[in-house]
């Protein structure tokens, strides 16, 4: 028996009528294409056809014609079981996702048995998992087998996945299990579709995979202006609370410093959020106070721990147990070889220079270093400069061991005294505080004025209350001057 030739059909169908229109040729190719849809639209993505238009209507007429002619003089022999292989899945479009991982996640890799129906199934996964903006398929089958293509385009925006207390998993290992069930995922998730709904349940099936309690819940991140930062998994259902803090990596000098600042963990609830602040910011301070100025803290790494029974709580909660380590890069200890100021005209050299602490030769402490360079700014700020900065460059030198800081002032202009609100009080009492108040319209601005007057102010309230006073400090660029608008709130004394 011959194998009947290789030849390819599309067809062309109208949606709204239900009509098709097809020749009798035995393969077949075909499309459909899923339209982006919005972060909470969950409705079944259509499929478009492309409606034939009337001019092509005589030239479908004669080709159904021949094609009844031919069948009469020949009949078509059908494809074999061979025909229903895949032996090809291409994938065009995607600058994110590869080749293979398209095709995993539309269930169709190459080998399976699948059908026109199969592929408008796996067209239509793919669209409603909000990874792509649109899919499109097309499909040449023979008897040697079915050649399937997926085009496609990404979806706009993507958000990272963050997982917050996933303790017992560590965050590689979590990532890596998430990719071999959810092939799309590789850490960040689009911003609408089922996709994050998947993570949340493989999420869930790998905790009880390995008989760990608790619910798996997520909730979409807005940071400022509303704008959609991440998605934040985390474990609801059970207590996690920390045992020990560990460090690696550190010095026998700064040890025992560490481990003061981190003494408020052990018998707390486990809060990643704290962990890396403290992390990102007090751990390096602690460092750089001695000299240690590239020091470096990886995140927090927690381990679960396995308590006798004996120690364990007998609050109906499950609690699990972890000990936290903290892993130190300390990095080089630099001494101070001396620093240039630049840009301060308004105030010279010889006044600045006494207000900074640090001593040439000695261990560099940047912490000290930046107090100073707060004081310097807020004596420019009692000078009317309200919008001075002051930046200090580091000049390493690693070889040696040693740094220099050029400190650049950016002075700005000078600020002038503008309106004066008090808010809260009665006319009388505003009366009183506007007398006390020495900055009169036009005079030059003092930032710091405003903590030596809060006090005296204070001493003219009512003392049978209770009162707080919030300060709002407004710069006027355009005129250069300052508002001051005190609001004062009383309570009854408790």
């Amino acid at each position: 028996m011959k194998t009947p030739p290789t030849s390819s059909l599309t067809r062309t169908c109208d949606a709204e009528r239900g009509s098709s229109f097809a020749n009798a040729k035995l393969d077949r190719s075909r499309s459909i294409s899923t339209p982006s849809r919005t972060a909470r639209d969950h409705r079944p993505f259509s499929v478009r056809y492309v409606r034939a238009s009337a001019r092509l209507f005589p030239l479908l007429i004669i080709l159904l014609c021949l094609s009844a002619a031919t069948q009469t003089q020949s009949p078509t022999q059908p494809l074999p079981s061979t025909a229903y292989k895949l032996v090809a899945v291409k994938v065009t479009g995607s600058k994110r996702f590869s080749q293979n991982e398209v095709a995993a996640a539309s269930g169709l890799p190459v080998g399976t048995i699948a059908h026109e129906e199969d592929f408008k199934k796996a067209a239509r996964q793919l669209g409603e998992s909000g990874a792509f903006n649109s899919v499109a398929y097309t499909f040449v089958s023979s008897s040697a087998g079915t050649k399937l293509e997926f085009q496609v385009t990404d979806a706009d925006k993507f958000v990272p996945a963050r997982f917050s207390d996933f303790v017992w998993f560590t965050e590689e290992d979590l990532r890596k299990k998430l990719h071999e069930r959810i092939p799309l995922f590789k850490g960040d998730l689009p911003a609408s579709g089922r996709l994050p709904d998947q993570v949340s349940d493989v999420l869930q099936a790998l905790l009880d995979e390995n008989g760990i309690p608790g619910h798996v819940d997520y909730l979409r991140n807005f940071g400022k202006g509303d704008q959609f930062e991440a998605i934040d998994y985390n474990v609801s259902g059970v207590s996690i609370r920390i045992r020990n803090v560990e460090f690696s990596g550190v010095g026998a000098g700064e040890l025992p410093l560490l481990q003061a600042a981190a003494e408020k963990f052990p018998d707390r609830e486990y809060a990643p959020a704290v962990l890396r602040y403290f992390a990102d910011n007090t751990l390096p301070a602690i460092y750089h106070e001695h000299g240690y100025l590239k020091a470096s803290c990886a995140p927090p790494q927690p381990k679960v721990v396995k308590l006798p029974s004996s120690e364990s709580s007998d609050n109906k909660q499950p609690i699990t147990f972890v000990d936290v380590t903290f892993p130190v890069t300390p990095g080089i200890q630099y001494k101070l070889t001396g620093w240039q100021w630049l840009g301060n005209k308004e105030i010279s050299t010889d006044i600045l220079d006494p207000l900074l602490h640090a001593k040439v030769g000695q261990t560099a402490n940047t912490v000290q270093v930046e107090d100073d360079l707060r004081a310097i700014q807020q004596l420019y700020g009692s000078r009317g400069f309200v919008t001075a900065t002051i930046k200090a460059n580091a000049q390493m030198d690693d070889p040696a061991g040693t740094v220099a800081y050029q400190l650049e002032v950016q002075e700005g202009s000078v600020y002038h005294m503008g309106e004066l609100s008090f808010r809260g009080i009665d006319n009388n009492l505003t009366a009183r505080l506007r007398a006390v108040w020495k900055l009169r319209p036009g005079d030059v601005y003092d930032a710091s004025y405003l903590k030596q007057f809060l006090p005296q102010a204070r001493k003219l309230l009512p003392a049978n209350l209770d009162w707080e006073v919030s300060s709002h400090v407004t710069a006027l660029t355009r005129d250069k001057t300052v508002d001051v608008d005190l609001q004062y709130m009383a309570k009854a004394p408790r």
